[in-house]
């Protein structure tokens, strides 16, 4: 299944880019209305996990701060 990664992950881009380029909003907003749904079980997967507290302080390895 990884082997597909780079063709899916072209294509979006190829698509969200086509997408700004031509400034067509009606195929903006029908792409969106599409794929821009977070599907029930995905919903109430969150929905168990919301109650688990984050109280992790990343450490990251960046040389100085970025702001």
């Amino acid at each position: 299944m990884l082997d597909k990664m780079p063709g899916a992950i072209a294509s979006l881009a190829k698509e969200l880019l086509e997408q700004e380029a031509t400034g067509d909003r009606a195929r903006t907003e029908a792409w969106f209305a599409k794929y821009a749904v977070l599907p029930d079980h995905l919903k109430n997967a969150f929905t168990t996990v919301s109650d688990i507290p984050v109280d992790i302080q990343p450490i990251y390895s960046f040389p100085e701060e970025i702001r």
